[in-house]
């Protein structure tokens, strides 16, 4: 057995000797000392503890050295599985340390594992527990498609789920996919998950975290995947001059949950319309129960105006859900297919769980950001991915997929790369085009607020001649062959006038919150 140290000194030898062609064999016996003379075996193996393979060689009781290394050496041209086998990628046998265990953060580590089962990941996830008001995530077909990129991982990603009978699509409560997912890394790999650790600061220079626990963690590539309030890239804005537009939209959000209701059927998709909120949606929750979604009007409080203890709250989704106050509708969310939802006029009798009631009231508001960064990377070190590295509003149901999918690029780009410099800006460049498509086309959301009538007479003839042509908006989304960047091509006039709408209305993002017990995400 010849170890990597022998191997690199006998190449050392003979590289120069290649080199000079028909003059090789001449200078062979004067190119090794004169130890390296013949060697007797039955079974040579060639290992290297930086490589992924090994190499064994065919059987001869007696052969010269200088044999030996001439085959290893055309071994390593003809780039072959053997001695200098190639690596499986840039962080082969590397530390690669992931701030951030929510479903972006699990699924590159997952992704990863299956492409290069010798990368070292460390996953530091600050909280240590789900919360009672979880939101949920839409399971449509483009995150979906990137679940199936490691076997297994989509079927026990999705086993706790429940269906949106109108729309035809996966429901799961972030917490219980993160819990799924968490179970699949543990059950399959060899990473290690740490809850209720958060990354404090980073020392770029030294490639080196500290955690909330005053652990020193060494890394070699560091991903931000810590959601849009990102420690490591609010580091970077302060102090590396790292650029961003963040800006937050005019509006709040909270989730409910609700047990199982006698009068809402499992799979619900019924509308929340009350004058309280801007509105908001009763979503299916398994294996039983629903979650309520709503927005309000930014106001300066944690709950929409009137709202100011659990028994408010409880009257407003009572009267929200009894369809007894008639509101404006928007012609546009309409024909887009924002409308759909079981609406029948009825009185419904609700059932509260006090716990969450009380949870949610207390909770500190949701905001929706808007968030693009020209590089998601940081010199040959760091990167960021999901939330941290772009946000936006959730209505059209693709921040967890645009997270995904920026996520395979990395690995992608760390598969297919000489090294980690190039990879990472691979990555920038692909994953950028189309997250901030995606982000561009968030914004009409401003055009199917259900009370904003002027707006959407503006926009109306442009949504519906794209449906005449066969590119309705929903329907390309829902197309995973069709790339974000060519969807927001098409509809460039439709998001100009969005955009004119956002800037009018948008608020400068000015710091980051304070840390809160148990703080609202965003829902994306």
């Amino acid at each position: 057995v010849i170890c990597e140290k022998a191997i690199s000194d006998m190449l050392h030898y003979i590289t120069p000797i290649w080199r000079a062609h028909d003059r090789a064999l001449p200078k062979l016996a004067t190119a090794f000392p004169r130890s390296f003379t013949e060697v007797f075996y039955n079974l040579l193996v060639v290992t290297m503890d930086s490589l992924s393979s090994t190499l064994t060689l065919p059987v001869a009781l007696r052969m010269s050295k200088g044999y030996i290394l001439l085959l290893l050496l055309l071994n390593c041209l003809r780039d072959t599985e053997g001695i200098v086998a190639s690596r499986a990628s840039v962080v082969s046998r590397k530390r690669i340390v992931i701030v951030g265990g929510g479903p972006v953060g699990l699924y590159f580590a997952a992704l990863m594992k299956h492409k290069d089962s010798t990368a070292e990941i460390q996953i530091f996830e600050k909280k240590a527990a789900g919360t009672i008001n979880a939101f949920g995530l839409g399971v449509g077909d483009r995150m979906q498609n990137r679940l199936t990129d490691v076997p297994g991982l989509k079927e026990q990603a999705i086993s706790i789920s429940s269906t949106i009978e109108s729309l035809g699509i996966p429901l799961v409560s972030r917490d219980d996919l993160t819990q799924q997912m968490s179970q699949f890394l543990l059950d399959n790999t060899n990473c290690k998950l740490t809850t209720g650790e958060s990354c404090e600061s980073v020392d770029f220079d030294r490639r080196q975290i500290t955690t909330s626990n005053g652990r020193n963690i060494q890394y070699d590539l560091l991903l931000a995947a810590d959601g849009v309030n990102s420690r490591i890239r609010r580091q970077l804005v302060e102090q590396h001059g790292f650029q961003e537009e963040h800006y937050l939209e005019d509006t709040n959000w909270k989730a409910l949950k609700l047990p199982k209701q006698s009068d809402l059927h499992t799979g619900s998709f019924k509308p929340l319309k009350h004058p309280s909120i801007m509105g908001g949606r009763v979503l299916p929750k398994a294996p039983e129960g629903h979650t309520i979604l709503y927005f309000w009007k930014l106001n300066g409080s944690n709950n929409p105006n009137g709202i100011d203890s659990a028994e408010d709250l409880k009257l407003m989704i009572t009267e929200g859900l009894n369809d007894k106050k008639k509101m404006r509708m928007n012609p546009v969310r309409k024909i887009v297919g924002l409308e759909k939802g079981d609406s029948v006029k009825k009185d419904r009798i609700l059932t509260f769980d006090e716990a969450a009631l009380k949870e949610c009231t207390n909770a500190r508001a949701g905001r929706v950001h808007h968030l693009q960064i020209p590089k998601y990377h940081y010199q040959n070190s760091v990167a960021l991915i999901g939330d941290s590295a772009h946000s936006f509003s959730s209505l059209l149901g693709q921040g967890c997929a645009t997270g995904f999918e920026s996520a395979h690029t990395l690995v992608e780009s760390l598969t297919s790369s000489s090294n980690l410099r190039d990879a990472l800006s691979t990555y920038t460049r692909v994953a950028s085009t189309e997250a901030h498509a995606i982000t561009e086309l968030s914004l009409i959301s401003y055009a199917l607020r259900p009370a904003n009538i002027l707006m959407a007479l503006k926009v109306f003839p442009l949504i519906l001649w794209n449906m005449m042509r066969g590119r309705g908006l929903l329907k390309r989304i829902r197309d995973i062959t069709v790339p974000f960047s060519k969807i927001a091509a098409e509809n460039r006039c439709l998001l100009k006038i969005c955009r004119l709408q956002f800037e009018k209305q948008r608020l400068l993002f000015t710091g980051f919150p304070k840390p809160q017990a148990s703080p609202a995400g965003n829902p994306l």
